[in-house]
């Protein structure tokens, strides 16, 4: 990713080429950095949702559970049920409280000082929840699931050679534990050692053909090192989720790399479809139009972006210069001059002022 930001700076000078580059990498940057938190979503991760039937369900269990308590206050099974029940719930302080009593009453099972750390690591204690991981750890030294719950905080965190050490032991008991390998690939990729994250990337693959996740940082890892194989990955992560915005996008940015200009547009296209008021689609059509001189596409495109995302400084200075083309001089003007009054560090715009003799 590091390789990525040596491209964020532009001046006015810059051709219309480097321009469209940076915008695409930035829009790349933002789907991949919205991938790196798919660690909390794949399918052995609890999501918490649960039916209006299920919620009823719970909550007499709850009742239940807690008329056994008053009978047997010591029962540190009972006190770990109702601690998971309320976690369930996203009722945190109970579920901890309970499950801290699970603990007084059996200090020695793991399975408690693992679900404590659950309940932490949802209240972002981080340096709590990897104590409570690591007790459980220590108690049953083969516990995967607690140390791939810690390998992922590690990563959360940004301790990436713990987190791969930890990962690299599951591997070395489970080679079948594709979690494991994706996980890895992700430290990797934010470590900047994409050669060895493509690899991890690829186990899984071996594993499960159909890993969407997989498939989608291979898409991306391939594309920023210009490689056709990119397309293949991602086209197959559509396939199995056909209405992936994310997808559709880093395919698109894909022909855009390779100047396959209307493949993109197709694939922004259904971005729009699939999220109307998505602005970095509309932003970087608009770019793909200027850059095809094709001014007053451009300029639709990103008046619509605009619309969608009043923030996006880059929106308001590639329409200006779009009116510029266009030998609206006043417009451009006044497109500039929104971003300076913002209060945005946007030197291009500044200098566009100078240049029209505004400033």
């Amino acid at each position: 990713m590091q390789t990525f930001l040596c491209f964020l700076r532009l001046i006015v000078e810059m051709s219309k080429k480097q321009m469209y580059l940076k915008t695409t990498i930035l829009k790349l940057i933002f789907i991949s950095c919205i991938s790196l938190f798919i660690v909390a979503c794949r399918p052995n991760e609890q999501t918490g949702n649960t039916s209006k039937v299920n919620v009823e369900k719970i909550t007499a269990t709850i009742q239940e559970l807690s008329q056994a308590i008053e009978k047997n206050p010591d029962d540190a099974e009972l006190y770990y049920q109702r601690g998971t029940r309320y976690f369930d719930e996203k009722l945190l302080d109970r579920a901890l409280a309970d499950m801290d009593d699970a603990i007084k009453y059996a200090p020695e099972y793991p399975l408690y000082h693992f679900q404590k750390a659950r309940i932490l690591y949802a209240m972002n204690r981080t340096l709590d929840a990897e104590k409570a991981y690591q007790k459980a750890i220590s108690l049953k030294p083969d516990f995967e699931d607690a140390k791939m719950k810690l390998a992922e905080l590690y990563y959360v965190v940004k301790e990436h050679p713990k987190s791969i050490a930890l990962l690299n032991d599951i591997i070395a008991t489970n080679k079948k534990n594709t979690q494991a390998y994706f996980v890895r690939g992700m430290n990797q990729k934010e470590m900047g050692d994409s050669v060895r994250a493509i690899a991890s990337f690829q186990k899984v693959l071996e594993l499960n053909a159909k890993d969407y996740d997989a498939l989608m940082q291979l898409g991306i890892l391939l594309t920023a090192r210009g490689h056709s194989a990119a397309k293949e990955y991602l086209t197959s992560a559509i396939k199995l989720q056909p209405r992936s915005k994310e997808a559709y996008f880093a395919r698109a940015y894909y022909f855009q790399q390779k100047g396959k200009l209307q493949e993109a547009l197709l694939d922004y296209k259904r971005v729009i479809e699939l999220d109307e008021k998505n602005a970095d689609a509309y932003y970087n059509v608009g770019m793909i139009n200027f850059d095809a001189g094709k001014y007053k596409e451009a300029l639709h495109a990103f008046t619509i972006c605009i619309q969608m995302n009043q923030d996006m400084a880059d929106a308001y200075y590639m329409r200006g210069l779009t009116h510029e083309k266009l030998g609206n001089k006043q417009d451009a003007v006044l497109n500039y001059q929104v971003i300076v009054k913002s209060g945005v560090d946007y030197p291009d715009a500044q200098r566009a002022l100078i240049r029209l003799g505004y400033r």
